[in-house]
């Protein structure tokens, strides 16, 4: 019989925002001369690493059918990225609702990530939603056959294409910000009130999520590639190995813009 899980053991496996957020906000800053970055301080920002988000549902082994490990890898894409329950259902990992659940808790995630980073509306925190949503159920993946191991475990081929979303958006986004700064600057030499730290934050993210949106209105893919994923067998449970997710999550994005 198929073992469906309690939510509270899934953790989605997403693009996290916060990385973005905090190397926008560097950048703000310096423009605004508030921030004098030493070398080795923008180093720790050109290293920071993705914090792994990643898909850790567990399935019994031996509950009297086969597991299917593709369906499994399968079925935690589809919900993470898309949105898309079908497979989340079919595996046994959880009901409808609860696959609505997972993702929505994803989603907001990464927004209550994007509100610790910087002091923006709840209106525009809203729409950065619908941009990450956008951004996530367009990526590229085709989850291959299964094979299993000697030891229990199996292997899972991924194929995917890199979304080329950041780099174009980070060009945007320097360019849309150096006109404000160009145009406050001009403002207040002619005697007009600078605005606030907390006006210009709103207008610099306001103008990433433009810049986020306009490149996926004509967002370009790499060649398609394939990466290994590892299912592993662990005290008679299932699960998806932590750096395999953690390699899968970065290949599907160009982040080295964004580093």
């Amino acid at each position: 019989m198929k073992s469906k899980l309690p939510v509270t053991s899934i953790y989605i496996c997403q693009f996290n925002f916060s990385i973005l957020t905090k190397y926008v906000k560097m950048i703000i800053l310096q423009k605004m001369h508030k921030l004098k970055t030493k070398e080795n301080d923008y180093e720790k920002y050109e290293k920071i690493i993705l914090p792994l988000l990643a898909v850790m549902a567990l399935i019994p082994a031996g509950c009297g059918k086969s597991f299917d490990a593709s369906g499994y890898v399968k079925a935690l894409l589809d919900n993470s990225y898309k949105n898309d329950s079908a497979e989340f259902v079919a595996q046994g990992i959880g009901t409808k609702e609860e696959a609505e659940q997972v993702y929505n808790d994803g989603i907001q995630k990464e927004i209550d990530s994007l509100l610790l980073q910087a002091d923006i509306s709840d209106e525009l925190a809203e729409e950065f939603s619908s941009v990450i949503k956008d951004a996530y159920k367009n990526v590229k993946y085709t989850v291959g056959e299964a094979a299993k191991q000697d030891d229990g475990s199996f292997t899972v081929e991924v194929k995917y294409q890199k979304m080329n979303i950041f780099a174009p958006a980070m060009e945007i986004f320097t360019t849309k910000t150096t006109e404000y700064m160009d145009e406050m600057t001009e403002k207040t030499a002619n005697g007009e009130a600078a605005p606030s730290e907390a006006e210009i934050m709103e207008q610099s993210f306001t103008i990433m999520k433009d810049a986020i949106k306009d490149s996926m209105a004509d967002v370009t893919y790499g060649d398609e590639e394939t990466i290994t994923v590892h299912v592993e067998l662990n005290d008679n449970t299932y699960s998806v190995n932590e750096d395999d997710v953690v390699s899968l999550e970065q290949a599907l994005f160009d982040y080295d813009a964004v580093q």
